[in-house]
């Protein structure tokens, strides 16, 4: 019998987008995996669309280059695993603009005369209340 993860991405692409939404994919698993290798199957089998930040890291849980927000807590996402039969909640770090999706702008920082400023660009999202 195939097992399968659930995985609900929260979704939101400001410049097409009108709000953000859920998107629930089901995944086929063998046994436990990372939330970062759930998301590279679903970029890489389910959906191309998705946004989330998995190229050039280190796996280890130090770069800290894929950080979001699982099951409400901000993780690493190589980090945590997920068994076989279980759901687990995908939303970008919480109080970063969003880019794309799970895609955060961590900003650029400038120094000038009048100080050190630190730039962002993207959308902020902040969840209120879940109705899922």
């Amino acid at each position: 019998m195939e097992q399968k993860i659930k995985v609900k991405v929260l979704r939101f692409d400001p410049e097409k987008d009108e709000a953000p939404y859920y998107k629930t994919y089901e995944v086929p698993v063998e046994g436990p995996m990372s939330v970062l290798a759930l998301l590279k199957y679903i970029y890489e089998e389910l959906d191309p669309t998705l946004a989330f930040s998995g190229e050039h890291i280190c796996y280890k849980g130090v770069c800290g280059t894929c950080i979001a927000t699982v099951n409400g807590k901000v993780e690493r996402t190589c980090m945590v695993i997920v068994n076989p039969g279980e759901e687990v909640v995908v939303e970008p770090p919480k109080g970063q603009p969003v880019v794309r999706d799970l895609v955060v702008d961590p900003g650029k920082q400038i120094s000038t005369k009048d100080g050190v400023f630190l730039i962002k660009q993207g959308a902020i999202i902040e969840i209120k209340k879940r109705k899922c």
